[in-house]
């Protein structure tokens, strides 16, 4: 008798996502601001340098759609937000520092080469199951966990 699992439709959608245009993504160099991590996100050759959210300390380069999922969330968090200062108490950062400033202007840039390059970003996972360890993204950390044995 085989058992046939089936894979969660969230966590199907973001492998096609990363198999179709050879996303990754590595820890890039710089330190880490609060929960912000650094990363290096690349589309084929091409890279952009993201801070993710990693407050629940997810991110490791050995799980790529996990990774991958943090960048998208992050850059549907920029898109999402009205302002910089509106961003900037999303991700509990002082407004007054210009890097942050700096970053968040880049953002748009960035933002925009990506959606040429992949379409529509989207993480496909919804935050709440992301912060809840629950839904799409408890199947995707069982996904990531199943796929490295």
């Amino acid at each position: 008798m085989c058992l046939s699992i089936s894979m969660d439709q969230n966590v199907q959608l973001l492998l096609q996502l990363r198999n179709t245009h050879e996303l990754r993504v590595e820890l890039a160099e710089g330190k880490k601001l609060g929960a912000l991590l650094k990363v290096r996100f690349y589309i084929r050759t091409k890279y952009w340098d993201i801070y993710i959210d990693d407050e629940y300390s997810y991110f490791n380069v050995n799980q790529q759609l996990v990774c991958i999922y943090l960048v998208m969330d992050a850059l549907e968090e920029y898109n999402e937000a009205d302002d910089y200062l509106l961003w900037c108490k999303a991700n509990r950062l002082n407004a007054s520092d210009t890097e942050w400033l700096e970053y968040y202007k880049s953002l748009d840039k960035a933002f925009q080469e990506i959606e040429l390059l992949i379409g529509k970003i989207n993480s496909f996972i919804n935050p709440l199951d992301y912060q809840l360890n629950a839904g799409s993204f408890h199947a995707l950390l069982n996904y990531e966990a199943n796929d490295q044995l």
